[in-house]
């Protein structure tokens, strides 16, 4: 059985992304926070990644942090590393990373795994660390981008190289997906970020397909669509050029429209439930 451990929460700003123009125009959409979490093999198995992981992690952070990302303390993200550990599913990638996320309140997941080649002679001592790397919509549980890196070095130890390889193939991961990342806003900010909004009603007579109608009215919302209806509720998924407190004032003032009083269940990633009154 394979541990999922987690390492960090991260918030983004990006500020760092882009031309300053298109990075001040994201920022207004968007503030995102990102779970990094690795796989690592049982405590019984020997863990010949560990320091491969490791140095890729601070490889990450190095180069968010440098971006502006805000970081949270290891010891936290220890609390989502234990319970990971204990509950993971057949998927973890896409479910439980994801379910992870959210309760971190994270929009996104970050999940890497590491291979390490090693050249362990007396001439010279080396290491090549690749890096899979996955970001994950913890809403949906749908992968954005899935990307491989790696770096190699060579050190005076097998240790030094397996180091020194582990954090350049990190900070060059980080600079892929933030890449990766950045077109991603940039195409939301345009189409569109495509939130999900859970609607339940008291009785069979509300029709709430109503309020597809009056939010396609509003230029923020450039799709609307039902994925999934019945027992007295209705999934809907709205494409919006805008945050989600934006989103939620517009669904309040078409619910209004409509005659009624909607309350906010539970919010979560890009993803709020409503109960009419």
């Amino acid at each position: 059985m394979k541990h999922w451990v987690a390492l960090t929460v991260v918030g983004v700003s990006l500020a760092g992304f882009g031309a300053p123009c298109a990075a001040i125009e994201a920022k207004k959409i968007t503030n995102e926070r990102l779970l990094v979490i690795h796989v690592a093999p049982s405590a019984k198995a020997n863990d010949s990644e560990q320091n491969s992981r490791l140095n890729v992690y601070e490889g990450l952070v190095e180069h968010l942090t440098d971006k502006g990302y805000r970081v949270i303390d290891k010891a936290s993200a220890e609390q989502c590393s234990l319970q990971l550990a204990a509950t993971h599913d057949i998927d973890p990638v896409l479910n439980k990373a994801a379910s992870f996320g959210l309760k971190f309140f994270a929009e996104y997941t970050i999940f890497f795994k590491t291979t390490t080649t090693k050249r362990d002679n007396d001439e010279s001592k080396g290491a090549l660390v690749r890096v899979t790397a996955k970001v994950v919509d913890n809403t949906s549980a749908q992968i954005i981008t899935s990307k491989v890196t790696d770096a190699s070095s060579t050190g005076l130890t097998l240790e030094d190289a397996i180091d020194k390889a582990a954090r350049a193939a990190g900070k060059k991961m980080a600079a892929t997906l933030t890449g990766a990342m950045e077109k991603f806003y940039s195409e939301a900010a345009h189409a569109g970020r495509i939130y999900t909004i859970v609607i339940e009603k008291p009785v069979e007579e509300i029709n709430l397909l109503s309020i597809l109608t009056r939010l396609e009215e509003y230029t923020a919302v450039s799709a609307a669509k039902e994925i999934e209806s019945g027992g007295g509720k209705a999934t809907f998924e709205i494409s919006y050029k805008g945050k989600r407190d934006q989103l939620d004032r517009d669904i309040l003032k078409a619910a209004d429209e409509l005659g009624w009083k909607l309350n906010k269940v539970r919010s979560e990633g890009n993803r709020s439930s409503w109960k009419i009154k």
